[in-house]
């Protein structure tokens, strides 16, 4: 292993949990139409809009731009020089749990999203200096969980010379990469020593044994770090297994609030199995999928079944699109026990349903026939909400939308329905 002795070259700007917090003010407000495509990193001399929209967050314009590049650098704000702001996908997983106040799994993905980016950032002595692609240069953080003494320490007086020891160019860097480095929870200082702590066992282990991808570019490298969870990340399946303990840790499969509470977690990990699994019925029995827990299942199902239906209600007469209009509705409930075939995560088992629709084939106002056509109940005049009631009137003796792979629900699940959810006789136009 190469020794790294001084120059560890440094942004000059620490992270910090607050300045996150003022940097998540700043995004909020970059969304207005007054900011829009307003050049935040541009010069500050007699710019009213920048002393303006730096005001937002209580601070100058100089504090304001170091702030936003720092959470840049540290992945949780996409790259760029004008409003609005956008957070990366890690960034955005921070911002719903800490919206939602889970205030535990936002500090915890904050940690973690500072250990990857410090994980990857490297710096050599070139006029680059520095850079997020782990293969063109040193790795601090690397050589240093690989230098602790036996104790998992490193006195400050010996990490003070290794940042700083040799350096002409930059100097006094130790006391930033000291307040990364606790900040992203690897570390903490005691009795003049910087202590490994002793959380995440496996994302060290795996950071002393780092070997970057050679054949991974700058771009690559840039995706990684605003989702670590991507497929071609390093540190994908050691990132999904401390999401699921944080979920596994609060109790989640008892309580509303809880799941709720840890909704954002449940997504990232779906995301990220939906692309992985093979295309393929997802079904309860497959030992990939059958060890996540039931929400991770479901949440994955419901995204597949979606992404089938193109986002689009499958009621014919209905006209409501869009990923966050949409919903997917089991035809057979996922609460019923087993019998026949596997049903709650079988692809057969799923329809694309806006909201309104979801309601009603859940309550059983509609149901569909053994052709896929929609069929409605003689009880569907108790529905107040007139334009629904429109939209899936009008529908009846229609087939439900093609999926894009054109295979339609199973009749089994759809007889379960009809016996056991659907009200009453029928009327087909």
């Amino acid at each position: 292993m190469a020794s790294i002795h001084g120059d560890w070259f440094h942004s000059r700007s620490s992270s910090n949990y607050g300045e996150l917090l003022t940097v998540r003010t700043l995004v909020r407000a970059s969304e207005k139409p007054e900011y829009q495509n307003f050049r935040w990193s541009g010069g500050r001399d007699d710019n009213p809009l920048m002393r303006q929209f730096s005001r937002t967050g209580d601070i100058q314009p100089s504090t304001m731009q170091t702030k936003i590049r720092a959470m840049i650098r540290y992945g949780f704000i996409r790259d760029g020089n004008t409003c609005p702001l956008t957070w990366t996908r890690i960034g955005s997983l921070w911002n719903e749990l800490h919206e939602i106040g889970n205030s535990v799994a936002a500090k915890k993905i904050y940690e973690l999203t500072l250990s990857i980016s410090l994980a990857i950032y490297a710096f050599n002595d070139s006029q680059q200096k520095y850079t997020i692609n782990p293969a063109k240069g040193e790795l601090p953080l690397r050589f240093l969980l690989n230098r602790l003494d036996n104790n998992s320490a490193i006195s400050l007086q010996e990490f003070t010379n290794l940042v700083d020891g040799k350096t002409n160019r930059v100097g006094d860097n130790a006391s930033y990469w000291k307040t990364d480095l606790i900040n992203s929870g690897l570390f903490h200082e005691s009795d003049e020593h910087l202590v490994y702590t002793g959380n995440y066992a496996e994302l060290a282990n795996e950071l002393r044994n780092f070997t970057p991808d050679v054949s991974l570019e700058d771009e690559d490298w840039q995706r990684i770090r605003e989702n670590p969870l991507i497929e071609i990340s390093p540190f994908r399946n050691t990132i999904k297994n401390i999401f699921r303990e944080m979920t596994q840790g609060q109790a989640i499969e008892n309580s509303t609030t809880n799941e709720i509470y840890t909704d954002p977690l449940i997504g990232a990990i779906s995301e990220q199995e939906e692309t992985a699994l093979p295309e393929l019925d997802i079904l309860s029995e497959n030992p990939r999928f059958a060890n996540n827990t039931r929400r991770i299942r479901n949440a994955t199902w419901a995204i597949r079944i979606k992404k089938k239906y193109n986002y689009i209600c499958a009621v014919p007469k209905c006209d409501v699109i869009g990923e966050i209009f949409v919903e997917s509705a089991h035809i057979k409930p996922d609460s019923v026990a087993d019998e026949g075939t596997p049903h709650r995560s079988h692809m057969l088992n799923g329809i694309c349903l806006c909201r309104h629709c979801h309601v009603a084939f859940d309550r059983g106002y509609f149901s569909l026939a053994d052709d896929h056509r929609v069929i409605t109940s003689q009880r569907i005049d108790d529905i107040a909400n007139q334009n629904l009631k429109t939209a899936i009137q009008s529908s009846s003796g229609d087939i439900i939308k093609n999926r894009s792979d054109n295979k339609m629900p199973l009749l089994e699940f759809i007889h379960y329905h009809r016996a056991n959810k659907f009200m009453g006789q029928a009327n087909v136009r």
